[in-house]
């Protein structure tokens, strides 16, 4: 359970953080449009040991999943991480049982690159993870040709 001190520290630490600051994780609100609740974060860290490479990541309300706004959320952060901070290279690392995720990720462009079995220590076992990833000159491309599609 995330107590309200846990999300208060996290509000704090973030307070001057801006997204595309390299080393730190920047969790940014997910919100439905019409009542303004809050139904999950999208996370983003670019790296400070790898040049114009970020890291993102989604958490989304069961109930909220499978409405369109993760696609739309997460594919306007990988916009303006291309766009805006020119990243070179987006990945997300994503527990293998998880293919909702691996599913929006496809759907957004990105390839799947690895799976690493039993390779991260997370909830008190061992999980399989995959890296999915997309390069800026592939987002590109696929920008291009919706565009020519119009």
């Amino acid at each position: 359970m995330y107590s309200m001190s846990d999300a208060e520290a996290l509000l704090a630490g973030q307070a001057d953080v801006a997204l595309g600051t390299p080393g730190a994780w920047v969790q940014v609100a997910a919100l439905d449009r019409a009542s303004g609740e809050l139904v999950g974060d999208y996370a983003v860290r670019v790296l400070a040991d790898q040049p114009a490479t970020a890291e993102v990541g989604v958490t989304l309300a069961p109930a909220r999943q499978g409405s369109g706004l993760a696609s739309e959320a997460l594919g306007a952060i990988v916009s303006t991480l291309f766009g805006d901070h020119h990243m070179h290279r987006v990945f997300a690392e994503v527990d293998d049982r998880n293919t909702a995720v691996q599913n929006l990720l496809r759907r957004l462009g990105f390839r799947c690159e690895a799976r690493h079995v039993e390779a991260d220590w997370f909830k008190g076992e061992w999980t399989t993870t995959r890296v999915y990833a997309m390069l800026e000159r592939e987002w590109r491309a696929a920008r291009s040709l919706s565009e020519s599609r119009g």
